[in-house]
């Protein structure tokens, strides 16, 4: 590989489940990685499992970053520790995420309940934080969400849903009207709102469009990475629950993925030439397809895009309704 197809790539909740699968690929497929998490001591165990598994790479080929999306003093430190690394970004990939156990806020703000703003507001500030370093390469920005925030996605737990029906109240971004853990992480309940996995193609889209006209090019995305056990989602549950997802419901779920097989999709979508000028979409199973109908309003996704920004205090990165 020469200098100019080595790219760094940055990749948040990367201590371990699809982070961390991702991470391995990338750097086995000789790229330059930076792993973001909130525990230095898992960041470290990323660190020596990555190294083992590509011997003989030369040092600097690995970084860590270690922030929490729940605090934006955090974030802003941890966009700024990846500025005094000098290096370039050529590809984005926020994949943290959290499934809240039960209805709570952050200290930053009670405006968003917290799913979602570790899940979207957090990366949000993080990615306006970079967007200055990566309009000097240009490159990819690919944003983890879910095929779950569609109600025509049938899952596991729940009959179809009326796709037209109003998915994410404007005046229940903080959960005060109806709550439950699923409804906020991405799961379509008949009586709950969804939130966090639709907010995040939501902001995926209006970022786009945002930079649709960037030189160089910087392409927006979201993906659903698959349903795959392994993945420390759920940390915040009880181990019972935490050990069903991963050891009954695969016996359920045909389309389970294994890491590896996710992690492969991450390096396709921030590496694979097909994917070079798409911007705007929505991908799973390495292919594009359309989101819910939910997510192409393209006012509510402004309306909240906005309100994130407000939250974290990037007025000067709204866009006009």
């Amino acid at each position: 590989m020469s200098n100019t197809d080595k790219k760094v790539v940055l990749i948040t909740g990367a201590s371990d489940g699809l982070g961390l699968a991702a991470a391995l690929k990338y750097a086995q497929a000789k790229h330059i990685v930076v792993l973001a998490g909130r525990s230095q001591e898992k960041l470290e165990k990323a660190v020596n499992l990555v190294q083992k598994a590509v011997p003989g790479k030369q040092p600097g080929f690995i970084h860590t970053l270690c922030f929490d999306f729940a605090s934006f003093q955090s974030v802003r430190k941890g966009a700024a520790d990846f500025l005094a690394l000098e290096l370039p970004l050529h590809i984005l990939i926020n994949n943290a995420g959290v499934v809240a156990t039960k209805h709570e806020f952050t200290e930053e703000s009670k405006a968003f309940e917290k799913t979602i703003m570790i899940n979207m507001v957090g990366p949000l500030l993080f990615t306006e934080l970079l967007l200055p370093k990566m309009k000097v390469t240009g490159g990819r920005i690919l944003i983890v969400s879910s095929s779950l925030h569609n109600p025509a996605e049938k899952s596991v737990m729940e009959k179809q849903q009326d796709p037209s029906r109003l998915i994410l109240p404007l005046d229940n971004l903080d959960g005060s009207k109806s709550w439950t853990s699923a409804g906020f992480y991405a799961v379509n309940t008949p009586c709950h709102c969804q939130a966090s996995k639709l907010a995040d193609v939501w902001w995926a889209y209006v970022l786009a469009d945002k930079l649709s006209t960037s030189d160089p090019k910087i392409t927006v995305n979201a993906f659903c990475p698959g349903f795959v056990p392994s993945t420390g989602l759920a940390r915040e549950y009880p181990w019972v629950l935490r050990k069903t997802a991963q050891y009954v419901l695969p016996l359920i779920i045909s389309t389970t993925l294994t890491s590896e097989q996710s992690g492969e999709r991450y390096l396709e979508y921030g590496t694979d030439e097909r994917f070079k000028d798409v911007s705007g979409c929505f991908y799973r199973h390495g292919e594009i397809i359309d989101s819910s109908v939910e997510s192409h309003d393209m006012d509510k996704a402004k309306t909240v895009y906005n309100k994130a920004c407000q939250v974290a205090d990037i007025e000067e990165s709204k866009v006009e309704i």
